[in-house]
């Protein structure tokens, strides 16, 4: 993801002025003066180092943009518990933090058109509803971030639905319960399907992400619409404001 980052934000006309990876951890990093001048910080590394990289961007003062997934809650923490840690540190700051399970803006369109159609869908109580995801056998997450965020707009959405059911059952799955599975294989960069299933027919919202430049760019253009600001941020906060 750091290579497609780099070679989409160049063609953007951007300058890459650090980079940090496994050779040379950002946690080795002593001060501000590492990132060279960095306007603004775009990660994709791993859920267990996310917080202590948040804090560090807050504490700097700089702005980050966070494509890193698993991270939102601590093992054993409160529901919303680790963002509420991070809203703390970007208001101590003054930085402007963006995060998303996923920068592709296919899958953002995917979720307003799940929004769209929920309405209905709700009182069309004959169909179940489903989330399947694939992903890369690398992937260190499971069920993905993405399919958490689709799960969660369906419980808001579906009356009928009050639980995520994650991964294989080994028995019959109560009705109000929203079942969630992942498969990992291969080199697959990343698919989300939505079913809605009914005796007669089915319903499929899909994303198939086909290169990792569709993260890439998402995530650049993030990085230059929360350049200056001040706050924690979603993605669907950049596309309310840039619609």
């Amino acid at each position: 993801m750091g290579q497609a980052v780099e070679a989409v934000a160049v063609e953007a006309g951007h300058e890459i002025v650090a980079r940090f990876d496994i050779d040379k951890p950002l946690l080795d990093a002593t001060s501000p003066d590492d990132l060279n001048g960095a306007e603004v910080c775009i990660d994709f590394s791993l859920p267990d180092v996310a917080l202590d990289h948040l804090h560090r961007y807050s504490f700097w003062g700089v702005d980050a943009v966070i494509g890193t997934t698993g991270w939102y809650d601590d093992p054993g923490s409160s529901p919303g518990q680790a963002l509420a840690k991070v809203e703390e540190w970007v208001e101590e700051g003054q930085n402007g933090v963006l995060y998303a399970p996923n920068f592709s803006l296919g899958v953002a369109i995917l979720v307003r058109a799940l929004r769209g159609a929920l309405p209905l869908l709700n009182q069309l109580t004959d169909y179940d509803v489903w989330v399947h995801e694939i992903h890369h056998t690398g992937k260190v997450d499971s069920p993905s971030g993405t399919a958490k965020l689709l799960a969660n707009e369906l419980l808001a959405g579906l009356d009928r639905k009050e639980r995520i059911q994650i991964e294989t059952q080994h028995g019959a799955i109560p009705s109000e319960a929203l079942h969630v599975t992942s498969t990992r294989t291969g080199h697959v960069f990343g698919e989300h399907t939505v079913g809605f299933d009914s005796a007669v027919d089915q319903l499929l919202f899909k994303h198939v992400a086909k290169d990792r430049r569709a993260f890439a760019y998402g995530a650049v253009k993030a990085a230059e619409w929360v350049k200056g600001r001040t706050g924690l941020f979603t993605l669907d906060d950049m596309l309310r404001t840039s619609a």
